[in-house]
C-alpha cells in the first residue's frame, strides 16, 4: 500500500466512495468494510488510533440516525417503546454510518500511506491536461491545507488545556467561551500560515519544479482492478 502508485491509489479511494454512495444492500457495506481492513492490515497503520478518530465523527452518524429514526415514515420496531421510530427509517440510518465510515476508512489508507509530497505531484498530475487551471498552484494549496489541518488541532487541544487550566468552563455565556476560543486559534492559524509562506519565499520557491515520475506495476493494476469491479457489482 505504501509502495503503489499514488495515481492509481487515488483513484482506488475515489472508487470505494463512490461505491459506498452507491451502496444498498447489506453485503455491499459488508464487502466494502472488509477491503478498508484488509488495506489497513496490508498497510500496517494503528486500526486502534483510527478508531478513535473515529468518534469526531461518531457524534454526526448518531444525528442523522436519529433524523433518519424519526423522520422517515414507515413501519414501527414491534414492541420498541417509542413507536414513531420505523424500521424503515433505522435502515436508513444504518445505511449512511455504513458508507460514511467507509469513506472515512479510505481517506485514512490514503492519507496514511502517502506522503504529501506525492499526493500533490498526484493532483498536479491530474490536472496538468486540463487547460486554464494552475495545477501548480492548486496541488500546492492543497498540500498546504494538509500541513496545517495538523497544527489546528494541536492548537486547539493546547488552547482548551490552557483555558480549562484558567476555569473557562465556570463561564455560564457560552459565547463568550466560544470568542476565547474561536477568535485566539483563528489568530493562531493565520500566523502560522504566513509563517508558512515567508519560509516558502525565503527559499526561493517556484513554480518551475521538476515534474515527477510515476511507475505502476502489476499489483498497482490488480488493486484498481478489484475496486473497480466492485463498483461495477455494487451499480449493477
Amino acid at each position: 500500500m505504501h509502495r503503489m502508485d499514488g495515481r492509481l491509489k487515488l483513484l482506488c479511494m475515489l472508487i470505494m466512495s463512490l461505491s459506498a454512495g452507491f451502496a444498498s444492500e447489506w453485503w455491499h457495506y459488508l464487502t466494502a468494510l472488509c477491503f478498508m481492513f484488509l488495506a489497513l492490515f496490508v498497510a500496517k497503520l494503528p486500526i486502534t488510533s483510527l478508531l478513535k478518530d473515529m468518534k469526531f465523527f461518531a457524534f454526526l452518524i448518531l444525528i442523522v440516525f436519529t433524523v433518519n429514526a424519526f423522520g422517515i415514515p414507515g413501519d414501527p420496531i414491534p414492541k420498541f417503546p417509542i413507536t414513531s421510530v420505523s424500521i424503515q427509517g433505522v435502515i436508513e440510518g444504518l445505511r449512511f454510518a455504513g458508507r460514511f465510515t467507509v469513506i472515512i476508512m479510505a481517506c485514512s489508507i490514503m492519507t496514511g500511506t502517502t506522503s504529501l509530497l506525492t499526493f500533490k505531484n498526484v493532483i498536479e498530475w491530474y490536472l496538468r491536461p486540463v487547460p486554464f487551471i494552475p495545477e501548480v498552484q492548486i496541488a500546492t494549496m492543497i498540500n498546504l491545507t494538509f500541513v496545517l489541518i495538523p497544527v489546528i488541532f494541536d492548537n486547539y487541544s493546547e488552547m482548551m488545556s490552557a483555558q480549562k487550566s484558567r476555569c473557562i468552563q465556570l463561564r455560564k455565556n457560552p459565547i463568550e467561551r466560544i470568542n476565547f476560543i474561536v477568535l485566539p486559534l483563528l489568530s493562531r492559524t493565520l500566523r502560522r500560515a504566513d509563517e508558512i509562506v515567508y519560509a516558502m519565499e525565503s527559499r526561493c520557491y517556484s513554480e518551475v519544479r521538476t515534474r515527477a515520475i510515476f511507475r505502476a506495476n502489476k499489483v498497482d493494476w490488480h488493486v484498481f482492478a478489484v475496486c473497480m469491479a466492485f463498483l461495477i457489482c455494487v451499480v449493477i
